[in-house]
């Protein structure tokens, strides 16, 4: 698909090289330089999608200007073959290079996907529908890929086995203390009596049993009893007391046991969490759906008008799901909106009027915050969430402007169901270049994730 971008807007006769193959090559370098471009800082993703879809933008946008100075560093003389600013040539590198970006970078993806299904259906393609179809199609699969696995409940949830290094046999060795019968002879002679024989065969005084049993029995039991007990019990803990273990580290043993249980278990329960999150975020939403309540205004969205509350759900929405999201979710976002009992899903607002009632009311106080932190105030083309996130751009610009900065005429008609999925899609489009390009601080979805 990436190589035929440009061949396809040459067969169709929508820009013209004269059939030159070098020019076609340096078409395609320049294509290859804008999309390093876009992965390099993907929050040119949007402005470059929306000023490809548009074969009337200015030729003064930013983003034409900064098409043309890179044709210029691949070709300095391409005003010989093109007449004026070749606004259709731009636009086609632009797709191609963001063909190429989005084949390496998710990002980039979204936002590709998320401005072609906004815009695209009100864009004037003078006979590049089909080419911007196919384009759509397959950016959307790469993205439909990326969200379904996220989204994902498995039937089964694979746990690692169990990693632990069981001690070799051990080599125990057991060291004994020997009990000497000349150290317990001399304590058994004192238990016996008052007198006793040396090795020599002298009499001596054993200073222990002053008693014989010939001549005080029951005297003489008594002392014998206690004596004797007292130097067999002594004899007993010195040997016991000499007893060592060697070669068995028990303690250490356990520890490591004890280490690999509590790894395995932490692996165990991140895999369950994560296998999880899909079918709570499911029950999430349903629950969301069937109150009818958004948790940022603390109110329920049959106390505000529709217009409001349709711009609040998709807000809320978006604070709940992850930046990649099946199109179902989408499907979803529209079924609670009309299932507002006071929603007509007929009824159609110009796309500028939704605009303006985003501004000013008090209830979206969050969401135009949140459009501040993630959207830059407009200088030329760009998502409608940089108007309402800057204000004061809105009341200085006239239909004119309007239509040069977002790429829509300001009196599209919209459904109040179309205009929150045009909201949750802008949302998740700036969310994930934000992420990914790590320029702004944390936003009310990430603080509302973190508690």
């Amino acid at each position: 698909m990436r190589e035929d971008v440009l061949l396809r807007f040459l067969g169709k006769g929508l820009i013209d090289v004269r059939g030159d193959d070098d020019k076609l090559g340096r078409l395609r370098r320049t294509a290859v330089d804008l999309s390093g471009v876009l992965r390099e800082t993907p929050v040119k993703a949007t402005p470059f999608a929306l000023v490809a879809f548009d074969p009337h933008v200015p030729a003064t946008d930013p983003t034409i200007v900064q098409v043309e100075d890179a044709l210029r560093n691949r070709w300095e003389t391409y005003v010989n073959t093109f007449s004026g600013t070749p606004v259709t040539v731009l636009r086609a590198m632009l797709l191609d290079a963001l063909v190429r970006a989005c084949e390496q970078d998710d990002v980039v993806a979204v936002a590709f996907v998320a401005s072609a299904r906004n815009v695209l259906p009100f864009a004037e393609a003078n006979g590049e529908q089909e080419i911007w179809a196919e384009t759509l199609v397959e950016i959307e699969r790469r993205v439909e890929r990326r969200a379904e696995r996220e989204w994902a409940t498995p039937a089964s949830i694979p746990i690692p086995d169990l990693e632990f290094d069981s001690p070799s046999a051990a080599e125990i060795r057991i060291r004994t203390q020997k009990t000497q019968a000349a150290t317990l002879s001399p304590k058994f002679g004192a238990a016996a009596g008052p007198q006793s024989i040396d090795p020599n065969g002298s009499q001596i005084d054993t200073e222990g049993n002053p008693y014989w049993p010939q001549n005080n029995a029951v005297h003489w039991t008594h002392e014998f009893g206690t004596r004797a007990a007292q130097t067999v019990a002594e004899a007993i803990n010195r040997a016991v007391g000499g007893l060592s273990l060697e070669g068995f580290d028990l303690p250490g043993i356990i520890g490591e046991m004890t280490t690999a249980f509590t790894g395995h278990l932490t692996t165990t329960l991140e895999a369950v969490s994560r296998a999880t999150a899909g079918l709570q975020r499911r029950t999430n939403l349903l629950w969301w759906k069937e109150a009818l309540f958004s948790t940022s205004a603390g109110v329920s969205y049959r106390e505000m008008s529709t217009s409001d509350a349709a711009v609040l759900m998709a807000f809320d929405m978006y604070r709940q799901i992850p930046t990649f999201s099946p199109l179902s979710v989408a499907a979803f976002l529209r079924e609670t909106v009309i299932a507002l009992p006071t929603m007509d899903q007929e009824q159609e607002m110009p796309i500028r009027e939704l605009v303006q009632l985003t501004l000013d009311a008090g209830v979206l106080d969050d969401l135009r915050t949140e459009a501040r932190e993630l959207v830059a105030a407009p200088e030329g083309r760009g998502s409608i969430l940089g108007l309402i996130g800057h204000s004061e751009a809105v009341s200085q610009i006239d239909d004119g402007r309007f239509r040069d900065l977002v790429g829509v005429r300001p009196d599209t008609m919209l459904t109040l169901p179309d205009w929150s999925v045009w909201m949750l899609r802008e949302l998740q489009a700036a969310q994930a270049i934000a992420d990914s390009s790590g320029r702004r601080g944390p936003t009310s979805r990430d603080r509302t994730s973190s508690e």
